[in-house]
């Protein structure tokens, strides 16, 4: 019960955070702490439960020309490419291997830019765990590879191409 009702507090604290960061005024800073941050791993493994889902992400911040985005996963993405943004990843737990140049196979255009495929074929691989900072520029095609057994935690800044 006691885990309950934390968890709840944390969830109503969580959402509190994220509707002040959305409702943003020019001049004003954006903060969010380690302890919000963390917070959010165990509530995107709850809804990758539910969904039977191997990933969860939720958009923390939208302030035009760039978002925060805080995902987790544990299972392999597929693969992307990002023809008008930034991906910056600030890795907040855990360890992934990003595919990066190549191609994606079967690569579907699903609009504003978004290129999906089933994976990555070719390029490089870089392998990423907590702490790091990756970025992956706009055009480049890629694929997060999470090992079993493993998770992936991770804030996304996406910052738009001018």
């Amino acid at each position: 019960m006691e885990v309950t009702v934390r968890r709840m507090c944390l969830v109503i604290g969580l959402l509190s955070l994220a509707s002040t960061a959305l409702a943003q005024t020019p001049g004003e800073i954006v903060y969010w702490p380690a302890s919000a941050l963390s917070g959010y791993s165990p509530t995107l493994k709850e809804r990758q439960t539910a969904k039977k889902t191997a990933s969860a992400s939720e958009i923390l911040s939208d302030l035009g020309n760039h978002k925060f985005e805080i995902l987790r996963r544990d299972g392999s993405g597929a693969g992307e490419l990002h023809q008008n943004w930034t991906d910056v990843f600030v890795v907040q737990g855990g360890e992934a291997t990003i595919l990066y140049g190549g191609t994606i196979e079967d690569a579907k255009d699903t609009g504003n830019g978004e290129i999906r495929g089933p994976r990555h074929l070719g390029g490089k691989s870089q392998k990423v765990s907590t702490g790091d900072v990756l970025v992956m520029p706009p055009g480049v095609a890629h694929q997060t590879i999470v090992e079993p057994g493993k998770m992936f935690f991770v804030l996304i800044v996406k910052v738009q191409r001018k």
